[in-house]
């Protein structure tokens, strides 16, 4: 079921705090409160309100009425990444699945993946062959080093032939800790330990480098992920999953959700995500709630992958990056 969730919402669905914020208060003479903060009363909703950055917590409601839906909408990014992968307004698409434990969700984003790119091989050739022959021309300019092993058409060929290799954070930390390229210093980000966050150049040297193939990357540290992820028996890692693609890094992000009341109090009292703005959520846990799954996909990062464009800024007709909102 295509489930419509709010542009403008009132939570932080990914706790990162890089939100838009929307509001009709004057910047000049802006309404205060005693201790000097901003006296949202006086605003249009009665509250700080801000663009989305996901569906993702409203989904979850959809799932447990429904049993499967799906949500499809601009999200909203305000971090200031000028890459060739990032966007500050994009389009994702995110399933929600009740009774879907963590493998079930790994299995149906891959699946969506490989029908995406099949699709697309089977109905629009015509567009793939000349985008091909332009990747190829683009390829020629670059260093032998830096060029694509596969064309455009055999890579994609290569994606949905090939099962994704799956592993977990911890095997992927030690992959990379023990690769010649961390050994010889020639990650930006050296790999200091299990515990790290992961950079897009990491990402890319598994995919790209190690495996050859995309990569279903599983169970991360509890504390470099969002709260509403189901922590594992472990007590350390938490049921994440991100899928990985040659060229572009992370094309998936989805998790198990944590649907145990105690559990997601607790953490949200650890990662300080305040507990009035998120009752409406709280209150699906605590009154019968189920098992339930689900994951996001960058529709402009598929678009780039499956195009071979090397810039996201050339799959989305008006793009909204850092200090650029022409048009």
């Amino acid at each position: 079921m295509y489930l419509h969730t709010p542009i403008i919402t009132a939570s932080d669905a990914e706790g990162a705090g890089e939100m838009f914020r929307v509001t009709t208060l004057p910047f000049e003479n802006t309404p205060k409160n005693e201790d000097g903060s901003i006296n949202f009363k006086e605003d249009f909703f009665g509250r700080s309100t801000n663009l989305t950055v996901s569906g993702q917590l409203e989904g979850e409601l959809g799932a447990t009425a429904f049993g499967e839906i799906y949500t499809f909408g601009p999200t909203f990014r305000a971090e200031n990444s000028n890459t060739a992968r990032h966007l500050a307004e994009f389009w994702m698409i995110e399933p929600e699945m009740a009774f879907y434990d963590l493998e079930d969700n790994a299995n149906l984003a891959e699946e969506f993946i490989k029908y995406i790119i099949r699709y697309v091989l089977e109905n629009n050739r015509e567009d793939l062959d000349f985008l091909a022959n332009r990747l190829a021309d683009e390829e020629k300019q670059l260093p032998q080093d830096k060029r694509s092993e596969m064309g455009l058409i055999e890579k994609l060929e290569f994606v949905i032939n090939n099962e994704f290799q799956r592993l977990t954070y911890t095997e992927a930390i030690e992959i990379l800790a023990n690769s010649n390229h961390n050994k010889k210093k020639k990650f930006q980000y050296p790999i200091t330990g299990w515990g790290m966050d992961l950079q897009s150049e990491h990402e890319r040297y598994l995919v790209e480098k190690h495996f050859k193939k995309p990569v279903i990357l599983t169970d991360y540290p509890a504390g470099i992920k969002s709260f509403y992820m189901r922590l594992n028996e472990d007590g350390k890692t938490v049921a994440a999953m991100d899928i990985l693609a040659p060229g572009i890094g992370e094309i998936v992000g989805g998790s198990q959700r944590e649907e145990r009341l105690d559990v997601l109090l607790e953490k949200m009292k650890t990662m300080n995500i305040p507990m009035e703005e998120m009752w409406w959520y709280v209150d699906t846990r605590r009154f019968g709630t189920v098992p339930h799954a689900g994951f996001g996909l960058g529709f402009e990062r598929m678009i780039q992958f499956v195009t071979g464009m090397s810039n996201i800024r050339d799959v989305i007709a008006f793009p909204r990056t850092p200090k650029s909102a022409e048009f």
